[in-house]
């Protein structure tokens, strides 16, 4: 049956951030490829003729709106606050909505990052007799920024703000047909808080355009190691850049050879990163590099790290670390955890550099023995036309 499906996600191409904003382009051209009509909605940077910004395919059309979400980073909290709240009272882009809604008549509306696209969209369809559904990627309708940081847990439930806009959050996504979750971590932090725990929810793995491997590379000496990520403290690289030095001291103590840090991605510590780097020449800092580059830097590279200090959902990066078999040692908390150890990879605790060191040890060890490292089965990657399937049988 050849279906009308209108996508949406806060960032899309050409602004692509992470695995989201991947699988929206990827289930967007498959469907497109399998017939069914496609739109995207999406933002643009505010001051950007959004008539000069093309698709990288043909295939389907994006609508993009113009917002000053990709500022958000620059302005001071206070200021941020004022600009959630068109979202959280629900009439950001309610015209938009409305018309698009209207006029395209989708036969099924899946969306995933709300914030700065409104949150009253389900709502809308709702109205309209739409089915709707949410593929829920973080923890941002618990927390307005998506991040949850180790050992703050319960701001979400001590503070009166934090209950007033999960408040919020509930009623604008109650309507949804179905809530989606790549990770059973995230499906149950959820619940655990009582987030729409009555409405229907479904465990399915983001589709992507990769194929995992039965087993990663292990070199006979771990000399390269390999970060990608947002440059943010959230994400751990300044504990990781800090505590190289260190680790290579744990490192020549045990009789392992020293290892290099090759640093990719964009964002507020490079300044910093940049003056570690020029301290220490086992530092390496790339800077943010086209998707194709990253792949060649994973091929490369001994051992991925993940440090996040944040609860990580589903990282995409492990999925490619997997797919270009490579080894990786990522943090234990969160859905970065489940996923880790259903690929088969090791996990430390963040913040804890012997408890890295261990991990790598671990590894070292097993390169002295074997010439792989055995892949986990855990991962089920599904295709586009699989996820869509899932989606029709769980909302008629």
């Amino acid at each position: 049956m050849i279906m009308k499906i209108l996508l949406a996600n806060n960032v899309c191409y050409p602004y692509e951030r992470g695995g989201a904003e991947e699988m929206v382009r990827y289930l967007a051209e498959s469907w497109s490829e399998a017939g069914h009509r496609v739109i995207v909605a999406a933002l643009a940077p505010g001051g950007h003729k959004i008539n000069e910004i093309r698709n990288q395919s043909s295939l389907y059309q994006t609508v993009y709106w113009s917002s000053n979400y990709y500022n958000l980073s620059n302005i001071s909290q206070w200021r941020r606050f004022i600009w959630h709240l068109p979202d959280w009272l629900g009439f950001r882009n309610y015209f938009r909505w409305r018309k698009i809604l209207k006029k395209f008549k989708p036969d099924i509306v899946v969306l995933n990052n709300l914030t700065g696209l409104g949150f009253q969209v389900h709502h809308l369809c709702c109205r309209l007799g739409i089915p709707s559904v949410q593929v829920v990627h973080d923890v941002q309708y618990l927390q307005p920024s998506g991040l949850l940081l180790l050992g703050k847990e319960e701001a979400l439930v001590n503070n009166w703000l934090a209950r007033g806009y999960k408040t919020l959050t509930e009623y604008w996504l109650k309507p949804a047909k179905v809530l989606i979750s790549p990770s059973q971590w995230l499906m149950d932090f959820y619940q655990h808080h009582n987030w729409l725990k009555d409405n229907c929810w479904l465990k399915l793995g983001n589709p992507l355009k990769i194929h995992l491997s039965s087993a990663y590379r292990l070199p006979n000496q771990l000399r390269q190691a390999l970060f990608v990520g947002q440059l943010t403290s959230a994400k751990g690289i300044d504990w990781l850049a800090g505590q190289w030095s260190d680790f290579n001291k744990l490192l020549l103590a045990a009789g392992l050879p020293e290892a290099s840090l090759t640093i990719i991605g964009d964002g507020p510590l490079l300044p910093y990163l940049s003056r570690e780097a020029s301290l220490d020449n086992h530092l390496r800092l790339m800077g943010r590099l086209e998707h194709d580059m990253v792949l060649d830097q994973l091929k490369m590279a001994d051992v991925l790290i993940v440090p996040s200090f944040c609860y990580e959902n589903w990282p995409t990066i492990l999925l490619e670390a997997a797919s270009s078999g490579s080894l990786a040692v990522v943090v234990s908390h969160g859905g970065a955890k489940e996923l880790a150890e259903a690929l088969g990879y090791l996990t430390f605790e963040a913040g804890n550099l012997n408890s890295l060191f261990n991990a790598w040890s671990q590894l070292s060890l097993a390169a002295a023995k074997l010439t792989y490292w055995p892949a986990g089965e855990g991962v089920e990657l599904m295709t586009p036309n699989d996820y869509l399937t899932k989606i029709l049988q769980n909302i008629s």
